[in-house]
């Protein structure tokens, strides 16, 4: 990734990484940009394979050194 002020740029390389993941980044020209993407797979991911992003948001609270806050569960026969 090549970074300039705001400004990003993908080697194609890069382009095809993340397409692999279901990620299109190739007309990403800004953070904003990037961050717009992320933010459609993570909701699909979160959709799809709610056991994969939480793994992804444990590894991420865990690179940042923060403690995520205590997940909700239904428990079984619990009614309202």
């Amino acid at each position: 990734m090549l970074k300039s002020d705001h400004s990003l740029r993908f080697t194609s390389d890069e382009i095809e990484r993340y397409s692999a993941l279901g990620i299109d980044v190739s007309g990403v020209r800004s953070r904003d940009d990037f961050a717009s993407v992320m933010e459609s797979w993570f909701h699909a991911i979160g959709e799809v394979r709610p056991d994969l992003f939480d793994k992804i948001a444990r590894e991420i609270a865990a690179a940042k050194g923060i403690r995520l806050p205590p997940s909700l569960c239904l428990v079984p026969g619990a009614e309202n």
